[in-house]
């Protein structure tokens, strides 16, 4: 893909350990990692803090790849959240994969576990007996956001590393650097406005920074606040609410609405996925049925072509999980 047909988001992600806005004793240590050969670590942060992209930079550091080149797949096994494997599949397939030689000369394979405190009880104690039976062979990275989930046993027998959220001058230094390198001219009110919105999430800072360039103007407070409002939680309150209802009228109206005020569809179910994990309105059995199927739609989409209608088959699918 050409360099200019990137979302800024691909064009400004962090490909290595250098790129992140990180403590040099963090970054020493996971540096350290590396060289000894015995990578073992656990990450522990939320939405906001880069846990994937980091897991990403390192299996870039450690195989020695250059931002463009292809991991090495038959030395990685990648579980996350938007898979389905059940316990067999964990007592099998993962052990074929620890037990195969690398490919890669004098390195070590690698297992990457997203999001494992979403995975449920049984398949963590096997990843347990993995760890304490392939430890000196496999690499094993874990990421989660709530440590309490997380299985006792796999903690103490892993390096726990908690990451911070970027603070507002690290944030405020990506915002200079985009908007110089991207030519936008925004306001000093606009700029305090967008930090304001962002809350901490680079991401989502990059992504109000991506629309500014496509609308290619100069940006006032006025203009700011329209282009880049965020989706009203009350919306996504009354949205629940008509699914506990079974009202799968309204709620698919509440949605359309939503796509008219000019939110995609990916746009949607990603104000969705943030709104899940933090509302009081769900439990946490709740939270942990509908989190792994919003990912499953969002990691489709961002592979196929969305399309509006997609938003009614989703709340209809969705509704049968409250």
């Amino acid at each position: 893909m050409n360099k200019k047909q990137l979302t800024f988001i691909s064009k400004y992600k962090p490909y290595f350990l250098k790129d992140f806005y990180m403590e040099d004793t963090l970054f020493s240590m996971i540096q350290k990692f590396i060289y000894i050969d015995y990578i073992q670590i656990l990450f522990v942060g939320n939405s906001c803090s880069g846990k994937t992209s980091l897991l990403d930079a390192i299996v870039r550091e450690y195989y020695e790849l250059t931002s463009t080149q292809s991991f090495p797949e038959h030395n990685i096994m990648y579980v996350n959240n938007l898979k389905e494997q059940g316990i067999q599949y964990f007592r099998n397939e993962m052990k074929t994969f620890c037990q195969s030689h690398s490919i890669v000369k004098n390195k070590k394979k690698m297992v990457i576990i997203d999001d494992i405190d979403i995975i449920n009880e049984q398949s963590q104690q096997v990843f347990r007996n993995y760890i304490d039976k392939y430890k000196h062979t496999i690499h094993f990275v874990f990421a989660c956001t709530n440590l309490q989930k997380v299985n006792e046993s796999i903690q103490s027998r892993i390096h726990i590393v908690e990451l911070p959220n970027a603070n507002t001058d690290q944030i405020q230094t990506i915002m200079n650097t985009i908007s110089e390198k991207e030519c936008l001219i925004i306001d000093r009110e606009s700029q305090e406005y967008l930090l304001s919105i962002a809350n901490g999430s680079i991401r989502l800072l990059i992504n109000y920074l991506e629309k500014i360039f496509i609308l290619n103007r100069p940006i006032d407070i006025n203009l700011c606040k329209f282009l880049c409002s965020r989706i009203s939680q009350h919306k996504f309150d009354v949205y629940i609410q008509y699914l506990r209802e079974k009202n799968i009228k309204e709620a698919v109206l509440i949605m359309y609405e939503i796509n008219d005020y000019g939110y995609s569809v990916i746009d949607i179910l990603d104000y969705f996925f943030e709104y899940v994990k933090n509302t009081s309105l769900l439990i946490e059995d709740e939270k942990y049925n509908l989190i792994p199927y919003i990912c499953k739609y969002i990691s489709t989409f961002y592979n196929l072509h969305e399309h509006n209608i997609e938003l009614s088959l989703f709340t209809n699918n969705i509704m049968k999980l409250l």
